[in-house]
């Protein structure tokens, strides 16, 4: 979507995305966190959709380095859908190392756990077992 998605008016959750995304690629960090955190505050956004949003703010503030606030936009965007089926992505390794760049062992246990048990509907959660070691 590019350039267009700085233009487009924000209506839907993929707008706000696009829109942070393009900041993000035009390394414009700050910009893309703001449109996040206005995204997850749309009353007209279902669970699943602010629940990516929090956990894209995971990804942007743990690129800035700023782990406290990234492992917490990341545990808020799982627990918001813990009881609903999802698919893996390679991003959850990320948030689980940012819990322990966090020292926040607890949760990382909590969610690699949670997420290893996920492997009855997605095999590919099977990928977190060697995070195992590094956790415990």
């Amino acid at each position: 979507m590019g350039i267009i998605s700085l233009i487009k008016p924000l209506k839907k959750y993929q707008d706000y995305f696009y829109k942070a995304n393009t900041y993000e690629n035009l390394y414009l960090r700050k910009k893309a966190i703001d449109i996040m955190k206005t995204a997850i505050q749309q009353k007209h956004f279902n669970k699943r959709e602010i629940s990516s949003g929090l956990f894209y703010l995971g990804i942007l503030y743990s690129k800035s380095k700023e782990y406290n606030l990234a492992s917490d936009s990341y545990h808020n965007g799982l627990e918001m859908v813990i009881n609903e089926n999802f698919y893996y992505s390679s991003n959850f390794k990320n948030a689980i190392e940012t819990f322990l760049k966090n020292n926040d062992t607890e949760r990382a246990k909590f969610w690699l756990n949670n997420l290893l048990e996920r492997q009855s509907y997605d095999k590919n959660f099977k990928k977190l077992n060697k995070l195992k070691n590094i956790v415990e």
